[in-house]
C-alpha cells in the first residue's frame, strides 16, 4: 500500500512538472520578471579585487558576474593627445581601448539602468550601485598610471567628469568621505602630493599598507592600503604558504589598517605552484585581508 501511495504521488508531481515548466517559459521575459537592474541581479558581492581587468575578454562585465568589488585598468596618456588609453604596455594600445570605452561608458550605462527616474524613485535619497543584491555596495575602480603621473592624471579627471556630473564617485570634503557607487582609487604614477592637495576631490591615492601613519595615509586620503606581498614578507615564501613568523607580519599590517579604517589588499601573490597560491589565499582570508587580489576570478570566487 506504501508503495502504490508513493507511486501516485511521483506521478502526480511528474505530471505537474510539465505545466510549470511551461509557464516558466511563458513568464521569462515578460514585464513581470525584467527589473531595470536586471544585469546583477542574481550577482552577490566577494571581496575581490580584478587584477588587470583589462586584460579579460570581456572587461568590466566578467568582473561583475563574478559579484568582484574591485577593478584595476592601466591608463596611459600621451602628449598632444587628450585621450586616456588603456593596456599593459604601449605595443597592446589601440585607439579603441579606452577608459571611456571599457569602463566609464559602461558604468554610464550600468548606473543610468540601476537608478530610473519615474514616480517610484522621486523619495531616492542616494544613488543605486551596480549590484542589486548590495545596492549599497561601492566598486572600487583602481587607476594605475603608466606614464607621467602628474601629466597623465589631469585627462583622468577630465575622463571621469560623465560619472561625477551624475553624482556616481564617491567624493571626499576635507576629512568627510560620502561614498558613490563607484569609488576611484589611484595607484602606480598617481601624484601622491596633487591628491593630498586637493581638499575637495573625487579620487583616492592606494596606500602603502607596508608604511602607512594616521598623517600622511589617513582614511579620506586612501580607504585601501596595497601592497606586494613579497616585498611585504621580505623572506622566501615556502611551499605550504605564509611561515608562522610571516604570517604575524602580515597580520600586524592587516590589523594596523583596520584600526585606521581602512581596507586591505596584497598583490604579487604567488600563483604557482598551486598548492601553494591556494594556500596563501586562505591564510590571507584567515588574516582578515578584505580584497583578494586575483587574476583568476572563477578560481577566486570559490574562496570568498
Amino acid at each position: 500500500m506504501k508503495f502504490q501511495i508513493a507511486a501516485a504521488v511521483a506521478l502526480a508531481g511528474a505530471a505537474s512538472a510539465v505545466p510549470i515548466a511551461k509557464e516558466l517559459l511563458t513568464l521569462k521575459g515578460s514585464i513581470g520578471t525584467l527589473y531595470s537592474s536586471d544585469l546583477t541581479r542574481d550577482v552577490f558581492v566577494k571581496g575581490i579585487h580584478s587584477h588587470n581587468d583589462y586584460w579579460r575578454d570581456v572587461p568590466l562585465f566578467t568582473a561583475l558576474s563574478y559579484g568582484v568589488v574591485s577593478v584595476e585598468a592601466d591608463v596611459w596618456h600621451f602628449d598632444g593627445d587628450e585621450t586616456v588609453y588603456v593596456g599593459h604596455h604601449d605595443a597592446a594600445l589601440n585607439a579603441e581601448r579606452t577608459l571611456g570605452s571599457l569602463y566609464i561608458d559602461p558604468l554610464m550605462d550600468i548606473l543610468t539602468a540601476a537608478n530610473p527616474k519615474n514616480e517610484f524613485t522621486v523619495n531616492q535619497t542616494s544613488p543605486y550601485g551596480v549590484f542589486d543584491t548590495s545596492s549599497g555596495q561601492t566598486l572600487y575602480l583602481f587607476i594605475d598610471v603608466k606614464t607621467d603621473g602628474n601629466l597623465t592624471w589631469p585627462y583622468v579627471e577630465t575622463a571621469l567628469q560623465p560619472l561625477l556630473e551624475r553624482g556616481w564617485l564617491t567624493t571626499v570634503n576635507g576629512t568627510e568621505i560620502t561614498y558613490g557607487p563607484v569609488t576611484i582609487i589611484g595607484t602606480g604614477n598617481t601624484p601622491y602630493d596633487y591628491v593630498i592637495s586637493q581638499t575637495e576631490r573625487f579620487y583616492f591615492f592606494d596606500g602603502p599598507i607596508a608604511s602607512l601613519n594616521d598623517t600622511a595615509y589617513p582614511v579620506y586620503v586612501n580607504p585601501i592600503a596595497s601592497g606586494s606581498l613579497q616585498k611585504v614578507v621580505e623572506t622566501p615564501i615556502g611551499p605550504d604558504g605564509l611561515s608562522d613568523a610571516q604570517y604575524k607580519k602580515v597580520k600586524k599590517l592587516v590589523d594596523q589598517a583596520h584600526d585606521m579604517g581602512l581596507l586591505t589588499r596584497f598583490w604579487e601573490v604567488p600563483w604557482w605552484p598551486v598548492p601553494k597560491r591556494n594556500a596563501l589565499y586562505r591564510q590571507l582570508l584567515e588574516i582578515g585581508s578584505d580584497l583578494l587580489n586575483a587574476d583568476d576570478l572563477a578560481l577566486a570566487s570559490t574562496f570568498v
